[in-house]
């Protein structure tokens, strides 16, 4: 589905209503365009036909129980802050957010049950990242750079979830998710590449997971102790669960 418009949600937009079908939700191949989608009490689930593509409008319901779900191999991108709130789920694929304001994925919780969640946007509902039983990945940025992936509430690393970091030496970024408290249940794991090839002076210090709240990271990645140490390219870096300001996951290479 192509819906353009301008971005805005008015009534100058092309429009996908779902509201008024009679099933409980609706399913394309992919939605792409900047115009306006209803969806009223519905689910609506983009990916099936496994294209990459960005929604750049407004996804919105009138009752707040409207949800979006992601399946398919493809990256669906969503580039604006969209107002629904019954909800995200992503269960095949990659989900992109990279909206500089509002919420990309309305007000709803965001639940990973396969596939990636990832992007430098901004997302307001809590967000839980795999299963028991199930695998699925947290990955800030774009891929090709580090970024900072914004959460207002609780991230949640059930025990088949993986962190992706990627960091650059060369540039001194890495990726960041913030979060307004932080759990990683036993068997999460976090994997760490470098982008670029510098050696760095001892002292040098990443944070991977800034957490906004008072309380501290509950738990930490099965790979990743507390203390422990970890080589990336050409730097050793031992990890801290109360870097920062004093509960955040931090980096910092040693000689």
């Amino acid at each position: 589905m192509e819906v353009f418009g301008n971005g805005a949600g008015d009534a100058t937009n092309g429009t996908l209503d779902i509201q008024n079908q009679v099933s409980s939700g609706v399913g394309i191949g992919s939605l792409e365009g900047s115009g306006l989608i209803l969806l009223g009490l519905k689910k609506l689930t983009v990916g099936s036909n496994n294209l990459s593509t960005t929604f750049s409008g407004i996804i919105q319901d009138s009752s707040g129980s409207g949800s979006l779900a992601k399946t398919g191999k493809g990256r669906f991108t969503l580039s604006n802050a969209n107002t629904y709130a019954g909800g995200t789920t992503v269960g095949k694929g990659t989900l992109l957010v990279t909206n500089r304001t509002g919420s990309a994925t309305g007000t709803g919780a965001v639940t990973v049950n396969a596939g990636t969640l990832g992007g430098t946007g901004k997302i307001s509902g809590a967000v839980t990242i795999g299963t028991a039983t199930t695998a699925a990945i947290l990955a800030p940025g774009n891929g090709v750079r580090p970024g900072k992936l914004s959460l207002s509430k609780t991230l949640t690393f059930n025990g088949r979830a993986n962190y992706e970091v990627d960091l650059n030496s060369t540039l001194v970024t890495a990726d960041e998710v913030v979060a307004k408290g932080v759990t990683i249940n036993s068997g999460a794991t976090v994997a760490i590449g470098d982008l670029g090839t510098a050696t760095l002076p001892a002292g040098t210090s990443f944070t991977l997971i800034n957490n906004t709240s008072l309380t501290p990271i509950a738990g930490t990645f099965s790979n990743l102790p507390d203390g422990s140490t970890i080589t990336v390219g050409s730097n050793t870096f031992q990890a801290n669960y109360e870097g920062g300001d004093g509960n955040d996951l931090t980096l910092t290479v040693v000689p």
